[in-house]
């Protein structure tokens, strides 16, 4: 088990003007894989996790790298610090994409990232104590968690129920096929859950050495599709059932939905329903509506109040 770790973060710029040509130039359809309120960073989801980073995960950390759209940087961040690197995505890929699954099969490829790092989305959040116990066993293999919530455990089993409305971006059918690829004799797990998961580089290579076609066609992906193969559920899924991770339940995550229905209310049903949870993780779900949801907004300041020393000092946020 390491004793400290990096951390590396996905963060879109949405506003980024150059990004914007290059997707709306590749845009051939509107769909829920593409429209503008998947990108959008409007709530400052990434300011308020790293705030929860710095709460409950700084002892454990060496470098924090931001991975970001033509390397923009965040309006927020303290650009001085030696501790927290931007990364141009666009040439870590070598390549344009606007889906995150093609942009977490090259992490690994950071310069001077340590063998095991930590994984977030910008959107997932601390909310207890995390330990590098809790991202490692006792022999060393990396633990990841399954997703909690019971409404999208039971989606992803009866995933015919949505596939026709593409509720979510295509997301379930794509995971059924990414498992299928997989050829695993058994039934398919739960979905991963909404939180941040412990990649070691050396496995990454191993895995992409055996589906060198898979992960060539996702090299190329330009938007999330029912095709895509999904980096993240296959290598948990692989490594699960060759018993060199350990796929658990016993955390729990707090998702708050962004929608363009009713996001107040079910985000102050959730809030208050919550119980004995380690994660949040804010979905955005919306196709029409493009104000964040204020419920979330208040429950993230009040929540992480406090600045992270990431966080520049010289402007009002």
């Amino acid at each position: 088990m390491p004793k400290k770790i990096d951390v590396v973060y996905t963060w879109v710029d949405h506003e980024n003007k150059a990004w914007q040509k290059e997707k709306d130039q590749h845009i051939k359809k509107k769909s829920a894989a593409n429209n503008t309120a998947r990108f959008d960073s409007s709530l400052n989801e990434l300011k308020y996790s790293l705030r929860s980073l710095d709460l409950y995960f700084s002892e454990y950390i060496y470098k924090i790298y931001l991975v970001t759209n033509h390397g923009s940087i965040p309006d927020f961040v303290d650009q001085s610090r030696a501790d927290l690197v931007i990364i141009n995505a666009n040439e870590l890929l070598k390549g344009i994409s606007f889906c995150s699954c093609t942009f977490e099969s090259v992490l690994h490829e950071i310069p001077g990232l340590t063998e095991d790092f930590l994984y977030f989305n910008d959107d997932m959040l601390l909310t207890a104590p995390l330990s590098l116990k809790d991202l490692f066993d006792t022999t060393g293999k990396p633990i990841w968690y399954q997703e909690s919530d019971k409404l999208l455990r039971f989606i992803s089993s009866n995933s015919y129920l949505i596939n026709p409305f593409n509720l979510d971006g295509q997301v379930s059918k794509a995971r059924e096929n990414t498992f299928q690829q997989l050829g695993l004799t058994k039934k398919m797990p739960p979905p991963i859950g909404h939180s941040p998961r412990t990649l070691n580089k050396t496995y990454i290579k191993k895995f992409i050495g055996l589906h060198t076609e898979a992960i060539g066609m996702l090299r190329n992906t330009l938007f999330r599709s029912e095709d895509t193969f999904c980096f993240l559920d296959a290598y948990c899924y692989y490594f699960s059932h060759h018993k060199m991770l350990n796929f658990v339940k016993e955390k729990k995550t707090l998702i708050l939905i962004q929608s363009d229905y009713f996001s107040r209310i079910i985000n102050k049903l959730r809030i208050f329903l919550a119980v004995d949870f380690s994660f949040i993780c804010v979905a955005d779900l919306r196709n029409e509506n493009k104000q964040p949801c204020p419920e979330v907004s208040k429950y993230l300041e009040k929540t992480f109040p406090k600045p992270a020393r990431w966080e520049s000092t010289d402007r009002k946020i």
